[in-house]
């Protein structure tokens, strides 16, 4: 074989063996790549956020149901126990001058701490109600019951600002006053048990609590208390409560979620709070 036959025979075997890939076929292989990645890693990160966006929006819908659910038990205990439910005392004279019917029976009377009243303020933002909520009695130094409840004032009340709020927060106290349901819950101060924060909502065009009167349908116009407004006090039987919760943090479009749970309660308001004497009970 000749050395120009070589060289012919060597060419067409290089001929015959694959190519590689050029530099500029390597670097549009890479950038296509990397394009297709991109778009692959954003839509799992958009998932991601929309995934934590929806979760949170879950979670304060919970802690909205579980607060709410809360309320619905205290309220079923207001009212309980009323002087339907307890013999009559004796009339003591150390009661007079401490509330409007302080000279009628001890136990009657709507200032009586063994007496559940039931409602006793409503606002807006603002709700005070008395009741033996956790079904104990009173005893003596020996633990003898004595034959009345332990009824407690609860309020639910609205914070525009401090610490951890706007939020919506419970406090209940033992009633161990003579006093008129409504001075009762306005001068004493309660330790707060519970708070749910970020509330939106809590003003006079956005309330939390609305009460409405049953002939009617009408809201119940606020403020309203077992001492002023006692015929419109005693006729309240259902009430809604609206609680906007706003997150913490950001969703995937730059929003802070909002969550508006409603919820309507009907109320066994037996109430004391009726006419100007507060002995006749509305039902």
């Amino acid at each position: 074989m000749t050395h120009k036959q070589w060289n012919s025979r060597t060419a067409q075997l290089r001929d015959r063996l694959p190519r590689g890939f050029s530099m500029i076929e390597m670097m549009v292989v890479l950038a296509v790549i990397t394009i297709i990645m991109g778009v692959v890693f954003k839509s799992i990160a958009a998932t991601q956020q929309t995934s934590t966006s929806q979760q949170i929006k879950v979670d304060l819908t919970q802690q909205a149901r579980q607060f709410v659910d809360q309320l619905t038990r205290d309220l079923r205990s207001a009212g309980y126990p009323n002087t339907r439910n307890m013999a009559q005392g004796s009339t003591d004279p150390l009661y007079a001058g401490a509330c409007p019917d302080a000279t009628t029976n001890a136990v009657t009377s709507p200032c009586d701490p063994s007496n559940g009243v039931g409602l006793i303020y409503l606002n807006f933002n603002q709700l005070w109600f008395a009741g033996d909520v956790d079904g104990t009695g009173t005893t003596d130094a020996a633990g003898n019951p004595l034959g009345t409840a332990n009824v407690k004032i609860v309020k639910y009340d609205y914070f525009p600002a401090g610490p951890n709020c706007p939020c919506l927060r419970r406090s209940e106290y033992l009633r161990t006053a003579y006093q008129d349901p409504v001075a009762d819950a306005t001068n004493t101060v309660a330790i707060d048990q519970m708070e749910i924060q970020g509330v939106q909502n809590g003003t006079a065009n956005d309330p939390i609590f609305t009460a409405y009167d049953p002939t009617t349908g009408a809201a119940v116009p606020w403020p309203i208390d077992f001492t002023t407004g006692a015929n419109q006090m005693a006729a309240i039987n259902s009430l809604r409560v609206v609680l906007a919760l706003q997150a913490t943090s950001r969703d995937n479009t730059g929003a802070i979620p909002i969550t508006r749970v409603v919820s309507t309660i009907a109320l066994s308001n037996c109430s004391q709070a009726w006419g100007g004497t507060r002995k006749t009970f509305s039902c």
